[in-house]
């Protein structure tokens, strides 16, 4: 081939690959997790799910599907640097391989958040405890769509980090048991907790233990999440009651410092918290030999990437250092405290930050109006679905509503659709329980945005276009 040959007619003249093997896809299995999260519709819908702005005008805010990108930096960086301080200590571990589970679990871990957040997660729970009875209520009540106080107690409660295993292993690939299948590692680092919605005997969740402060399985997953706990090596205290993995302490680490550090930008950038102030408390994270003593850039941009960035270094090497001080505790399911809390020095700094968050930003005026919108809008959705799929003679409003409802919401590997089976059919192999599952399964997967149209076109304010 002579030198002067064109780009083109280069790779034209190349010659075949002899050997196949260089055609192989090399992956392992914890990049393929990682990439069939990318690759999911679920993931995509998170850029217009709210993060602490909902609805926003301005395109610099973050959504969830931002934070959950970040989170996944955040997160690899952390894997990497804990694996690294393991094979230090002798332990045989490949520190990509473990950047790589923490960074896939960040990007799964808001991955079952509905429509306005934890707004949105109020909302369901609001509904439910407004409108459905326990089992054993009293007569004059309606009567319960459910059989156990598990059943209820998984919507009454519902919660978001359920409903995200629930994605993983059962909706995303309906047609076949565990879904896609992820591997054990990027499951158990994803579950902050590894509990069901009732604990064993009723009792309540041990005060200071982080792995009972929510639940992270619907009683509808129980056998699935059980498997992969049990895969995963997490110690099991009590019947379905586990330890957290010690790889899901660097999760949580990476959503801590990104929604501490993050959502004060983003209120600073909308001008809920002034700059200069952003600025001033993103150094106080910085130890000081770490202070930047020269003058900072004149631009606010500027001067506030600055910070946010150092401030995350920071926070990085301090919950690693922790992380590696506490694993064999952490693997014997003896630790229960967030590696940002343990030491003074980045755990004051970061409250501060959060409390003017919360105070300026989370409480502002306009998010406050739209989350009292967006209770109004779940809560409709709810009244409209629920009611078309919970009865056995639906009428005409709701056979209509029944057909705007995807058929493959009600696809289960035990009990496939036959050809041409209509909704009805659907509904009659499921339980009241799993049927109500399946509307929050459709309302939770939806953006903002589309949540507020179809409440309006159903509701009769917006017609259809």
């Amino acid at each position: 081939m002579g030198s002067d040959a064109k780009p083109a007619e280069a790779l034209v003249e190349r010659p075949p690959v002899a050997d196949e093997h260089l055609l192989l896809d090399e992956r392992t299995p914890y990049d393929v997790d990682y990439d069939r999260i990318v690759f999911s519709s679920e993931f995509r819908c998170l850029h217009d799910k709210t993060q602490v702005f909902p609805l926003s005008s301005s395109d610099y805010t973050r959504t969830r599907l931002t934070h959950s990108i970040e989170a996944s930096c955040v997160g690899r960086s952390l894997g990497q640097l804990a694996g690294r301080g393991l094979k230090h200590q002798g332990v045989k571990v490949e520190p990509s391989h473990l950047g790589t589970i923490v960074a896939a679990a960040c990007l799964a871990h808001d991955i079952g958040n509905p429509p306005f957040g934890h707004s949105g997660e109020a909302a369901i729970q609001h509904w439910v405890e407004k409108h459905l009875a326990a089992p054993g209520s009293a007569p004059s009540q309606r009567p319960s769509p459910f059989v156990s106080s598990e059943e209820w107690k998984d919507l009454e409660s519902f919660e978001g980090n359920a409903q995200g295993f629930r994605i993983l292993n059962r909706l995303q690939s309906r047609e076949r048991r565990g879904g896609l299948r992820y591997t054990a590692a990027t499951l158990g680092a994803m579950s902050k907790y590894p509990r069901p919605s009732v604990l064993p005997g009723g009792r309540v969740p041990v005060k200071g233990r982080v792995s009972e402060k929510k639940f992270g399985y619907f009683q509808d997953d129980r056998v699935l999440a059980l498997e992969a706990y049990r895969a995963a090596g997490l110690r099991e205290r009590e019947e379905g009651v586990f330890s957290r993995h010690p790889l899901a302490f660097l999760v949580e680490a990476a959503d801590d410092i990104c929604y501490a550090v993050i959502d004060l930008e983003d209120s600073a950038k909308l001008g809920l918290i002034p700059t200069k102030e952003a600025c001033e408390l993103l150094d106080r994270v910085l130890p000081p030999e770490k202070a930047d003593t020269r003058p900072p850039p004149a631009h606010p941009e500027t001067r506030m990437a600055q910070a946010r960035a150092r401030a995350i270094g920071v926070l990085i090497q301090a919950c690693v250092r922790v992380f590696l001080e506490h694993v064999a505790a952490m693997e014997e399911g003896e630790w229960e405290t967030s590696l940002i809390s343990v030491r003074e020095e980045i755990r004051v700094p970061l409250k501060d930050i959060k409390e003017l968050t919360r105070r300026q930003g989370y409480e502002s005026e306009r998010v406050l109006q739209i989350e009292s919108a967006g209770f109004k809008t779940l809560g409709g959705l709810l009244d409209m679905f629920a009611a078309a799929v919970v009865t056995d003679t639906p009428n005409r409003e709701e056979k209509k509503l029944r057909q705007l409802l995807p058929l493959e919401l009600f696809q289960r590997p035990d009990k496939p659709l036959s050809l041409n089976e209509d909704i009805g059919g659907a509904l009659a192999r499921l339980s009241m329980y799993q049927r109500l599952l399946c509307v929050t399964d459709y309302i939770s997967g939806m953006t903002d945005g589309f949540a507020v149209e179809l409440y309006q076109r159903l509701s009769g304010i917006k017609l259809p276009t």
